[in-house]
């Protein structure tokens, strides 16, 4: 037999109800590992591959431990200021529920009997064992880690509670942004929601708006296979790019061609249906978006109206290439829906896909201004 032959956890987590039987695993899987003093240091995605789940299963069983009182965390940085393997130490006695109870050894008892006070667990005659070899874990860049879970379990559980929910909040974005990667169907999840975690709510935001810019770069760089989603984020690759240029002109109502104002009255248009259906040429069924792709291929945008720009907010980018652009281009053909000129790296479209343009179609329909006018130039 390989590897440890026992697991040192409290025997009360056997049989308490309010833990998952996921919990107890990880707690074993800990218990495997504790030194004489009940600590050791591991990895949530080494414990993940051992358990063959999810390095989010783990996360969420380790904060309900603690929550209950059965494990104590003290979180490790890298010089970088990235998260490392963290420190655990495996609680095997529960806090007293009434320390007033606590019987003071030093005075005196009525009882002959009475024998003196000794470390629970010791026999009789037989004097305490001496403290382990292994030494204490060392120090981190942080304070010293505090070993009374009476005082540590109910200080951190606000701060804990919060971790879970940006866990949470990170699974969401991930699951909203991860699908415009090229790599998606086969990318890993976890991994993508750990690199995610590690990043602050300013970066994410920066990585999503310009993921379209790199997957295109990466493709102009002669490129046939792009890194995953979780490289991407963990190494930060978007601060390679060139600075973002913003397009000059009148920010009020100016949209460049295949943004997310132009692209969405181009999908309101197509949604409206040809102008002239009895036109022998897609210019003389679509006059107004003929003439629109002709600008576009010039590389000039267009002015529209304050109900055009009210309505970005529902677009997103997809990289030219990707699963959800020949989606797109698919349904534009079944539709019979003059398709895109070439926007070279990405255009926008709604969120959802082509499923969800029912309610882009609402949403237009309930934003009655006025439609687009032309450029000035």
């Amino acid at each position: 037999m390989t590897g440890p032959r026992l697991s040192i956890i409290p025997a009360r987590a056997a049989t308490d109800r309010s833990l998952k039987p996921r919990d107890l695993q990880v707690l074993c899987v800990l218990g495997r590992h504790t030194n004489d003093l009940g600590w050791c240091r591991r990895s949530q995605v080494k414990m993940a591959d051992e358990m063959g789940c999810a390095r989010s299963t783990v996360f969420e069983a380790v904060e309900r431990l603690v929550k209950a009182g059965y494990l104590e965390k003290h979180e490790q940085e890298e010089v970088s200021g990235r998260d490392s393997a963290h420190w655990y130490r495996v609680i095997l006695d529960p806090v007293h529920p009434n320390l007033a109870l606590v019987r003071n050894a030093d005075e005196p008892t009525d009882s002959a009997a009475e024998i003196p006070c000794r470390p629970a667990g010791t026999p009789a005659g037989i004097s305490a064992p001496p403290a382990g070899p292994e030494p204490a874990p060392p120090a981190g860049p942080g304070p010293a880690p505090i070993n009374d879970t009476s005082l540590t379990t109910p200080l951190n559980a606000e701060k804990e509670r919060g971790r879970e929910d940006d866990q949470k909040a990170v699974e969401r974005w991930v699951k909203k942004t991860h699908p415009g990667w090229p790599s998606y169907i086969s990318d890993s999840v976890p991994k993508a929601v750990s690199a995610a975690f590690a990043l602050t709510a300013a970066e994410r935001e920066t990585a999503a708006d310009r993921m379209a810019e790199y997957v295109a770069s990466a493709k102009v760089g002669g490129r046939t296979v792009i890194c995953t989603f979780a490289v991407y984020l963990a190494e930060k690759r978007w601060e390679k790019l060139p600075p973002k240029v913003e397009v000059a002109g009148r920010a009020d109502d100016y949209a460049p061609p295949f943004g997310p104002v132009w692209m969405g009255w181009v999908i309101a248009a197509v949604i409206g249906g040809p102008e002239n259906a009895g036109g022998a040429t897609q210019a003389e069924r679509w006059p107004k978006l003929d003439a629109l792709y002709r600008l576009a291929h010039r590389g000039t945008g267009y002015r529209f109206s304050e109900r055009w720009h009210g309505l970005k907010g529902l677009m997103v980018a997809v990289p030219v290439g990707t699963p959800q652009w020949i989606e797109w281009r698919d349904h534009f053909a079944r539709q019979g829906w003059p398709w895109l000129p070439d926007p070279g790296r990405v255009a926008y479209f709604p969120a959802g896909g082509p499923a969800g343009l029912a309610e882009f179609e609402h949403a237009v329909r309930g934003n009655h201004d006025a439609g687009g006018r032309e450029a000035a130039e």
